[in-house]
């Protein structure tokens, strides 16, 4: 068996979660190693299609708190051929209200009449969004906040689980964008397997068509800067959505500036939650009934 060239990012435990959030967009998904106070994030970017990324682009890319105290090593070693396999070790069932998000080498969720569970099978692949990261789990649970309803989009599909369990809870129609090729196909891929309707479309948020967001529910499982891009084009297109569901946003100062941005639109927090150093964010229109009771967890 051949081995693949990967990028291995040793670093601080604290803050190993937030840097490997941070360089999934540009190198992939990664293979979490290492006990105690220090971290090692594997990444196959040639795998994943980015090629060679130079340690510069990767440290410019990492936390600023990473950067000035040099806590980051960057090494490029060969891995056994067979890594993929790793994913087993690391994505098991998880529950997230009515949803249960599991790979298909595990079993189906227990049957229970009193509390019905709505099963989602993800192959991960080389797409991100296995509904472990905090940022999937928050959007998850306040998507279930609401009755579904009316039309959803997905802006920044990955491997697609936003979709699909919008599409089992209820939503249609249901479409999902990504300027990414391999996630394009993996949440294809997804969505057939779990016999759902979710259109999907190789494209960026510049180019969303007005009656896609009308209306209706927009999820951005994404970092700061391309929400503010799709809220930008929500606003040129006079097409704001009923409900707005960010998330990939860090608590404290960015959450502040996605707020301030929501709000230039006409949406306004209703609920957010915490998890870690994340924050996910429900944000209605301003004449939604619910826009003026605001809550956390």
């Amino acid at each position: 068996m051949g081995a693949d060239p990967a990028v291995r990012v040793s670093l601080p435990a604290s803050v190993a979660e937030t840097a490997g959030a941070t360089l999934m967009d540009l190198l992939g998904p990664f293979q979490e190693m290492g006990e105690g106070d220090q971290r090692h994030l594997l990444f196959y970017p040639f795998r994943y299609g980015a090629g060679y990324v130079p340690d510069e682009v990767i440290l410019t890319a990492l936390p600023p708190e990473t950067r000035v105290n040099r806590v980051v090593s960057i090494e490029r070693v060969l891995v056994p051929g067979g890594w993929e396999e790793g994913w087993k070790d690391h994505f098991h069932p998880v529950s997230i209200g009515r949803l249960y998000v599991r790979p298909p080498w595990e079993a189906e969720p227990p049957r229970d009449p009193a509390r019905p569970l709505l099963d989602i099978v993800l192959s991960p692949g080389m797409a991100f969004g296995t509904g472990l990261h905090p940022t999937t789990r928050g959007v998850l649970e306040l998507l279930q906040d609401a009755p579904a309803s009316g039309p959803l989009l997905d802006a920044g599909v990955g491997s697609g689980i936003l979709a699909i369990a919008a599409a089992k809870l209820g939503y249609a129609p249901v479409r999902a964008l990504d300027n990414d090729p391999l996630a394009v196909e993996a949440a294809r891929t997804n969505a057939a397997a779990n016999e759902v309707e979710v259109e999907v479309h190789l494209m960026g948020a510049d180019e969303i068509p007005r009656e896609w967001a009308e209306g209706g529910t927009v999820l951005a499982n994404i970092t700061l800067e391309p929400v503010r891009g799709l809220v930008r084009r929500l606003s040129a297109l006079a097409a704001a959505p009923v409900r707005l569901v960010v998330s990939g946003i860090l608590a404290g100062e960015q959450e502040l500036e996605a707020v301030l941005t929501a709000w230039e639109a006409g949406l306004v927090p209703v609920r957010r939650v915490y998890e870690a150093e994340w924050v996910s964010m429900d944000l209605r229109s301003a004449g939604d009934p619910n826009a003026g009771r605001a809550s956390s967890s």
